[in-house]
């Protein structure tokens, strides 16, 4: 098993990655959850993911630098052949190479050679997958851009050959059989380009008979080419009228007349185009870049170029909610691929989000309503990925370390009278006790606010049941507080288990190598 190989070929963001523990189907899905670690990608996780060790390995694509060596248009369209999906990549000459995903999908995969600009990668990919009429489908990189210094990961990606020997990851032969790991190698040999070539990859098929669509929606001039069957004609038509009215002021109505006689089969109906007409006369519409068949050949980045395209109108593309869990969670979110950071208010609320968006990535994006906007934030939340965050970062592991910190350089007395009198700590018998009060002032001179005074006692509470572990029946978790009697008064004293004190290390005097030097 080649790991140096697949390492080189899936290499990415080397500071955080992705995890996946598998679960229960869901609606034909594979089930389970997904979370990213701030960590260094090890070689043992890489020999793990191979193996089939869980949990699988993702790999974030975009680097610090804005760089990717490969990208991935995600079909997640259901039922799917992925021969198919082969042949037609094929046909085009695309230098794509598809491999089944986790929950039956495909991914297919576009690699380099050596580094390309994660905005060139996003753009080409964006465009292929609606020459395909994947148009809908997600594309990684999800970013053009990552801040490591705000925090920022970008998004992680589930790679092939999860258990490589037997595993049902696997990448398609031409032939539509799967195949080995060795064989997936050979694919990536055969068809990985050049950094430099990434703008040149056009499809076999992408010139047009026309140009009449060249200053409008691309979706328009693919089905244009292709011809537009059942099931998405009124909309098709109703999209190409948008388009006609913006570019003809006169006529637009025989414009949408022709296109019906022209590219539609079978043709609607002499009455439904009328219908269509009729609406566009009385009101002004926007496309409907959502709606099939266009939102499958969609490709929003050349349609913002075009004269009659989106323009202004254009709906932006908010996705790859990621939240920092925290007291103060601090969220990330991709709007058209730059990535924005975000308060809990500043998400929920559309003016402060509109004004971070401005603040940060200079993008102006249109106000919805209320009830749009809570959709929207609904439907990103329920596929939200939880970036877990370091034990020394989050506010309780700064407490954590507070308090050891305490216990450990008050100075340990011998009574509890010196508990009270001098603020130091005691230990007897596993446990050591101080005082509420001088351990706030020393977190105050730290200048930790994380916690006020009940949140420090629900976390020593907490510290003292994890050293206890498990309850057996019957079992309660200790009270963290005790009353003792000193010098005739009752006081209330906190404890924790006895931490073990740092061995000090001794000093080894140096060897000498000169015998002359030494005293005897």
């Amino acid at each position: 098993m080649d790991i140096e190989k697949f390492k080189q070929i899936f290499s990415g963001l080397d500071r955080a990655y992705g995890q996946y523990l598998s679960g229960d189907l869901k609606n034909g899905k594979q089930g389970g959850n997904a979370y990213i670690k701030k960590d260094i990608v090890t070689d043992t996780l890489w020999k793990n993911h191979l193996e089939g060790v869980e949990p699988s390995l993702g790999i974030i694509p975009i680097r610090d630098d804005s760089t990717c060596s490969w990208g991935c248009i995600d079909v997640d369209t259901y039922p799917l052949d992925h021969l198919k999906i082969v042949k037609k990549i094929r046909s085009l000459e695309l230098p794509l190479i598809v491999c089944r995903s986790k929950s039956g999908g495909a991914h297919l995969f576009l690699f380099t050679e050596d580094p390309v600009s994660a905005e060139d990668l996003r753009n080409k990919l964006t465009q292929l997958a609606a020459v395909l009429g994947y148009g809908n489908c997600e594309v990684f990189p999800k970013q053009i851009k990552i801040n490591a210094e705000r925090g920022d990961t970008g998004n992680f990606l589930n790679l092939p050959y999860f258990n490589s020997d037997d595993g049902n990851r696997y990448g398609f032969l031409d032939n539509g059989n799967a195949a080995t790991l060795d064989e997936f190698y050979s694919l990536y040999d055969k068809h990985k380009i050049k950094s430099q070539d990434i703008n040149k990859i056009q499809p076999k098929q992408v010139a047009l008979k026309s140009d009449e669509l060249s200053d409008g929606p691309p979706c328009l001039q693919t089905l244009m080419e292709q011809g537009v069957g059942e099931g998405g004609r009124d909309n098709t038509l109703y999209h190409y009228a948008v388009y006609a009215k913006k570019k003809w002021k006169e006529g637009w109505e025989d414009k949408v007349s022709d296109f019906n006689a022209n590219h539609i089969n079978p043709r609607l109906d002499y009455k439904q185009v009328q219908k269509i007409i009729n609406q566009h006369t009385k009101q002004e519409y926007q496309y409907k870049c959502k709606d099939q068949p266009m939102c499958a050949f969609c490709d929003s980045i050349e349609c913002r170029k075009r004269e009659y395209g989106i323009g202004y109108a254009y709906e932006h593309q908010f996705s790859n909610l990621q939240k920092y869990q925290s007291d103060n969670s601090v969220w990330f979110i991709s709007v058209d691929g730059r990535v924005v950071s975000l308060s809990t208010r500043q998400l929920y609320n559309q003016s402060e989000f509109i004004l971070a968006c401005i603040d940060q990535i200079n993008i102006v994006v249109n106000s919805v309503s209320r009830d749009q906007w809570m959709n929207k934030i609904k439907d990103l939340i329920e596929k939200v990925e939880i970036i877990e965050m370091p034990e020394d970062v989050r506010v309780e592991g700064r407490f954590d370390q507070y308090l050891e910190s305490f216990v450990l350089d008050q100075g340990d007395g011998t009574s509890f009278s010196e508990v009270i009198r001098l603020g130091k700590t005691f230990t007897e018998k596993g446990k050591t006790y101080f005082r509420m009060h001088y351990l706030e002032e020393f977190l105050d001179k730290k200048r930790f606010k994380g916690f006020d005074a009940t949140r420090i006692g629900a976390r020593i509470r907490q510290l003292n049941n994890k050293e206890i572990g498990d309850l057996k029946d019957g079992e309660t978790y200790p009270d963290p507080t005790v009353v003792r009697r000193v010098n005739g008064k009752n006081y209330r004293f906190w404890w924790i288990h006895e931490l073990e004190k740092p061995k000090e290390e001794i000093e080894l005097p140096k060897e000498r190598s000169d015998e002359s030097e030494i005293p005897f």
